[in-house]
């Protein structure tokens, strides 16, 4: 486009000053519209350069970042889809596969249904009002966790919130697995240490003298 606007502006210049075209200069201006067209167009679809699928899975990626529990949000399916059915889903869940990973992350975090013990995957679809078959397979093919797992990491998540803003200070650690959802403290204790990679004790000890 600078090229193209560089010869247009001499050739321009030229014939207003000498009264004549520059030879194979002519009509210069009518090249830099459509060159113009052309490069406003790739603007405003950029897909004409990357392909649709590749321009959507970069915003996606983009997007992904923002995410409390990115690493375990996959784009593409994690595993092979042989299942009939889940190929038909495929179809209908791709293009929304971004917007499932954010709402259920802004539900678990923010509304703070996995504090229910009793908490089930059909609960979940209803609040977010996704069908739990969507549910079912977006933490099947694009989710490096069960659901169960993922409950047991929103809840860590809130353990640790808490235990940063003083908990602890009046309340017992039997007091704080009850209080994000766990039945008892023993399936806490183990779902810390295997998320966190210390003892609920420890990693107090540890932000104590830090």
């Amino acid at each position: 486009m600078l090229l193209v606007t560089l010869r247009l502006t001499i050739s321009l210049f030229v014939e207003l000053i000498n009264g004549e075209a520059i030879r194979g200069m002519s009509f210069q201006w009518v090249s830099a519209i459509i060159l113009m067209i052309i490069l406003v167009k790739i603007i405003v679809t950029p897909e004409i350069l990357y392909g649709y699928k590749i321009l959507t899975d970069k915003v996606q990626e983009n997007r992904s970042s923002n995410l409390i529990f990115d690493e375990i949000w996959q784009l593409q399916p994690m595993i092979k889809i042989s299942n009939v059915q889940h190929r038909v889903l495929k179809e209908k869940i791709d293009a929304n596969l971004q917007n499932y990973f954010e709402v259920i992350e802004k539900t678990a975090l923010e509304d703070k249904i996995f504090k229910d013990s009793k908490l089930t995957l059909t609960d979940l679809a209803s609040r977010i009002n996704i069908p739990k078959s969507h549910l079912s397979y977006v933490f099947k093919y694009h989710c490096s966790i069960s659901f169960t797992e993922f409950k047991n990491s929103v809840r860590i998540h809130y353990a640790i919130k808490l235990i940063n803003e003083g908990y602890l200070k009046n309340n017992t650690l039997d007091s704080l697995s009850r209080e994000i959802g766990f039945t008892s403290y023993n399936p806490f204790f183990t779902s810390f240490k295997e998320i966190i990679g210390l003892a609920p004790n420890e990693y107090l000890n540890n932000i104590q003298i830090a």
